[in-house]
């Protein structure tokens, strides 16, 4: 193996080795020591990789932010499903879209980010402007689409985005408790299903 696969598979298991250190001990419970026994490498080498503690919890988190623009169809896209798909058929494509782009990297970097958001501020604008802000603007647009389609009714279409999100988001941290704990994520997925229904069910032309 050549110097240079070694040395980007060694930054691969630091990037993960601190992602879950950090998500069960806490960004601040964590040193760099531990990291590198952890990983099987020196302290010194860590830095090889990573300038500081700081640059791979940044790292974590703008893994993130660009695994939430990776999973969502663009505006046209969206239009031409419409054009075959019900409006409730679209959400839950849009929440199984969701569901494939997550793995264990990215659910351990998201329960970093809802304990972190208090104590970091890149934690925190990723919170309130990409989980929230971002995603909410996402349906919201996807409403519209369906409205001038005459697919839905007229209704406030940022509140029943934000609402729609407010939810998806709360079950999805229950959904990331089934899985740090072990347990069956099957009633959370019902929820997020049942978030769709009850959405589409209130858009319905009168």
């Amino acid at each position: 193996m050549q110097n240079s696969e070694v040395k980007k598979n060694t930054k691969q298991k630091i990037f993960e080795v601190a992602a879950n250190l950090f998500a069960k001990e806490g960004y601040n419970g964590v040193s760099m020591r531990e990291i590198a026994k952890e990983v099987g490498i020196k302290e010194s080498s860590i830095y090889n990789h990573y300038k500081s503690k700081e640059e791979i919890l940044s790292s974590l988190l703008d893994y993130l932010a660009e695994s939430l623009i990776t999973y969502k169809p663009s505006e046209e896209e969206i239009d031409k499903m419409l054009n075959y798909m019900s409006i409730e058929d679209v959400f839950k494509q849009l929440l199984m879209g969701f569901g494939k782009s997550l793995n264990v990297t990215i659910d351990t970097i998201a329960r970093i980010v809802y304990t972190e958001q208090f104590r970091n501020e890149k934690a925190k604008k990723l919170m309130l402007e990409n989980l929230i802000g971002e995603q909410s603007k996402f349906f919201a647009n996807v409403l519209r689409i369906m409205k001038k389609k005459n697919l839905i009714r007229d209704v406030d279409l940022q509140l029943v985005a934000d609402q729609y999100n407010y939810a998806l988001l709360a079950i999805t941290v229950e959904y990331a408790h089934a899985v740090n704990n072990g347990a069956d994520t099957a009633p959370a997925i019902r929820k997020m299903f049942r978030n769709v229904n009850f959405i589409c069910e209130y858009l319905k032309p009168i």
